[in-house]
């Protein structure tokens, strides 16, 4: 059975961990294709609104002007049309961060104006510069990236028609940005590959591993709108690959991620969970094995001795060692089938062990019953004051902290009068117009009693006796001994009750517990709890009080060998 239960387990995990390898790589695939795109995008939606900027430029009327206005019989026309024009690169400049330089340039007039101040102008190198398409430049180790636009665009070999060259001019810097939000992502190492010399990146890459980028074809990049995917291992290390091209710069966007990085946890959890599974089987096969020879035998022999029993063989006897707790089980039977009255001892003990579970199944009605008032006292004072809100909760907090240890298990007296104080506390913030007085012996606090007796009684007549009548608000709780009889009396000056009513209330609260009738339930359980635990002379009574409202009297019949 342990196999049988063990080997699909085994199965299940191994397939789901599988499946998860499987969606974990296609999840970062995934993630790692659209951050590419994204950043592809937005990189080309910028360059063509720079390409515009310099279409405006070019077709600018000032810088068309500007070649033939030394012409003018007024130079000064001149000068201003120039300072115009500087102003206007300038502003061009500041409102675009991309642009770190703009150049304008009159082949005609051997002139131009940039917003660097060591811009001169040179008619070779303009020449060989591409015209109306992006291109990049190494200058003193650092690579630049250029748009150059020729008004009119049908441009000359010796630049004779040319009114003005507009030339846009990007750092890598803009580039590294890009790969910085890309690298934030978390979806592996980025850069921008031009040529073997030019590569730009934003943190450290790998490059053992560019002679498999070009034996790969990684470093071609796609030409399409998605990323060009290529797994491949080296060193032991699997690794994700993505590449993209721009189709503007003419650069590939390459992206790597180490594939154990994000497999490992997956791997150690496999690795735990296997351990755990073969752990699991030889500890099962030693439990298994020790059940067996310390528990199957010994009871499958107590079972036959049983059945001699009940043929009528009360002669015999179990004679077998074992060295463990059914040496006591083997002395109780023998001690048993040399007894006369074991039938009436098997009648005695079932019905204590009926009246136990009689009792739990009573002391596990009253929780929810006190939690479902307490959480309509939170909702209702929640409205009021947020100081009521934190002490109702300190002390609903200190109360769930008792249940919790004590609830199922006897307490005493002292721990409950405890308990009470803490929940009048939380009544009396819920209404204003509470008082209440403890009056114990001191000699009761002492004494053992189950969890949770008291609580119902003060919520009894609180929720059914004080809230019920505007003027009342007293609460007393009073106990006293006699002889071997403890008295605890709880009075509220709440509506009371009728003879009738009292009549009835107290046919109902001293009905079987399987009455479930809503009105009495709380005193109900209290009273069995009582009777269950202390015998049918203990219980609860109730009468009307010299307030005219209510008086609920605990009595507990208390032997010294129910300590």
């Amino acid at each position: 059975m342990l196999a049988l239960l063990l080997i699909p387990s085994t199965l299940l995990f191994a397939y789901a961990n599988h499946t998860s390898e499987i969606v974990v790589k296609k999840t970062l695939e995934s993630s790692a294709s659209k951050q590419m795109e994204f950043t592809i995008q937005q990189l080309e939606q910028s360059l063509r609104q720079l390409e515009k900027q310099t279409l405006l430029l070019a077709y600018d009327s000032s810088i068309k002007a500007y070649a033939s206005s030394e012409e003018f019989p007024e130079y000064l026309n001149h000068l201003l049309m120039r300072k115009t024009i500087e102003e206007k690169l300038e502003l061009q400049s500041q409102a675009e961060p991309l642009i770190s330089e703009l150049n304008v340039y009159w082949p005609s007039i051997q002139e131009v104006l940039s917003t660097s101040e060591t811009k001169q102008f040179d008619q070779k190198e303009l020449a060989e510069k591409p015209m109306n398409r992006w291109f990049s430049r190494a200058h003193n180790d650092k690579l630049t990236f250029h748009f150059l636009l020729v008004n009119p665009t049908v441009l000359s070999s010796d630049f004779d028609n040319a009114v003005s060259v507009v030339e846009t001019t990007i750092s890598s810097e803009y580039l590294r940005s890009a790969l910085k939000g890309l690298d934030n992502t978390g979806n592996g190492t980025s850069f921008f590959y031009f040529s073997k010399d030019d590569v730009i990146k934003n943190t450290e890459v790998n490059t053992k591993l560019f002679p498999l980028f070009i034996k790969e074809n990684v470093l071609d990049g796609s030409t399409t709108t998605h990323p060009k995917v290529t797994v491949f291992e080296m060193d032991n290390v699997e690794y994700l690959v993505q590449s993209i091209q721009s189709p503007s710069l003419g650069g590939t966007l390459v992206s790597y991620i180490e594939l154990n990085e994000f497999l490992n946890p997956l791997q150690k959890v496999n690795w735990l969970v296997n351990g755990s599974f073969v752990f699991l089987f030889i500890t099962g096969i030693t439990f298994s094995y020790m059940f067996y020879r310390h528990f199957r035998l010994p009871f499958g022999y107590l079972v036959r001795k049983i059945e001699k029993l009940g043929t009528g063989d009360y002669g015999s006897r179990a004679t077998l060692k074992t060295n463990t707790e059914f040496d006591y089980l083997f002395d109780r039977f023998n001690d048993m089938a040399s007894r006369t009255q074991s039938l009436i001892e098997n009648v005695y003990e079932e019905k204590v062990r009926t009246r136990e579970a009689e009792y739990k199944h009573l002391q596990s009605q009253i929780n929810p019953h006190f939690l479902y008032n307490c959480l309509f006292y939170i909702v209702s004072m929640a409205n009021k004051s947020p100081d009521a809100v934190i002490s109702m909760a300190k002390n609903l907090s200190s109360f769930y902290r008792y249940i919790t240890r004590k609830a199922g298990e006897t307490t005493t007296l002292e721990d409950e009068i405890r308990l009470i104080e803490s929940y009048l506390e939380v009544q009396s913030l819920r209404n204003k117009r509470l008082t209440y007085t403890i009056d114990i012996q001191s000699s009761m606090l002492e004494l053992s009693v189950p969890s949770l007796l008291l609580q119902p009684l003060v919520e009894n007549a609180i929720v059914h006796g004080i809230e019920q009548k505007q003027d009342s608000g007293n609460i007393h709780i009073r106990g006293v001994v006699n002889g071997s009889h403890y008295l605890i009396h709880v009075d509220d000056d709440g509506i009371g009750l009728s003879e009738g009513e009292l009549h009835l209330l107290n046919d109902r609260v001293h009905s079987s517990y399987q009455n479930t009738e809503e009105m009495g339930c709380g005193l109900r359980n209290v009273h069995h709890r009582l009777v269950n635990r202390y015998g049918n002379f203990s219980g609860l009574t109730f009468a009307s009080n010299e307030w005219g409202g209510f008086r609920v009297t605990l009595e507990i019949l208390y032997r010294k060998q129910e300590a």
